[in-house]
């Protein structure tokens, strides 16, 4: 295990990417037990970290992580020199929701998490990320489909059999509905569930705008440091931008066991016969030897063709 000796920020009072927001002040941080996470929220690959030194502040909380790097022998170097530099919570249980005006941000699409605790928290390379886990649960581990219509679970021994819909059900149900009164008309209430399905399917592709956007996002972003560790071409990786569009976790694997070029292209470098040596792409093309480069040192080519770009 290492400890690295610096704070991430795991959770602030800020809109996240999907539209809600998680209010510091109502975090369970004891029932955060035991205090780990993973890597980029993938579970199956085993637990990545362990929070220590837990510190809040206003609107903020921050702990420190210690490495489990027996598993993740290169994620405490990753951190250290940058690659990894955000913390994500993950498989977060709401037990109270509010969505009043008065608990909203400028630019909150969804209602406010009051009080909750996750049960993981895991390293990330941006916060909020694709590979997070966007769904909310209740204490009993059920999946929150509409924050909105969010109902705290009642005692399940004094639960009476709900497999069916009751007519008091119904009516319970209708009152709960955003801007609808008690004294509601039926046309009301039609309107009222109308206006609920068209809040959803708006938030829906919010959803689906910012995920391509973080999509996008990951994918530049590991293209651009696969450049510039020397593994692939920038044609290479406009290719592989093409082909990977909508898989950054497939794009990241083959990047990760690439290795880099360096060495290869001096070595290919030193290969180089003295009569195309410090001669450009244009140079070569107007002594007529740009064919001989491009078939019998297609390294050099392809260098020389980016430079002449």
């Amino acid at each position: 295990m290492k400890k690295i000796d610096k704070e991430f920020c795991i959770s602030d009072d800020s809109v996240n990417v999907y539209g809600y927001r998680l209010l510091t002040s109502g975090l369970e941080l004891s029932r955060f037990n035991p205090p780990i996470g993973f890597l980029m929220h993938e579970r199956d690959k085993g637990v990545a970290v362990k929070w220590e030194d837990f510190r809040t502040e206003v609107g903020k909380v921050f702990a420190k992580p210690v490495i489990n790097d027996e598993l993740f022998p290169q994620l405490a170097q990753q951190i250290e020199e940058g690659f990894y530099n955000a913390a994500s919570v993950g498989h977060i249980v709401a037990l109270e929701v509010s969505d009043e005006p008065g608990t909203k941000l400028e630019g909150q699409t969804g209602p406010t998490v009051t009080k909750w605790f996750c049960r993981e928290v895991s390293i990330v390379d941006i916060p909020g990320n694709y590979n997070a886990i966007a769904q909310l649960y209740d204490e009993s581990d059920n999946v929150l489909h509409d924050l909105s219509s969010f109902i705290q679970p009642n005692n399940t021994e004094n639960m009476k059999d709900t497999s069916k819909p009751t007519g008091a059900m119904v009516a319970v149900a209708l009152l709960n509905l955003p801007d609808l009164k008690d004294d509601a008309t039926a046309e009301q209430a039609v309107m009222a569930v109308k206006k609920l399905i068209d809040r959803a399917a708006d938030a829906e592709k919010r959803n689906a705008e910012i995920t391509s956007q973080l999509t996008a996002m990951q994918i530049d972003g590991a293209l651009d440091r696969a450049v510039k560790e020397r593994k692939i071409s920038p044609a290479l990786a406009e290719q592989l931008k093409a082909d990977y569009k909508d898989n950054p976790c497939g794009l990241k694997n083959l990047i990760d066991k690439m290795p880099a070029q360096s060495l290869i292209t001096e070595k290919l470098s030193q290969d180089i016969p003295d009569k195309y040596r410090g001669k450009s792409y244009r140079d070569l093309y107007l002594s007529g030897e740009l064919e001989e480069v491009k078939r019998d040192y297609p390294a050099l080519y392809e260098k020389l063709k980016i430079e002449n770009s």
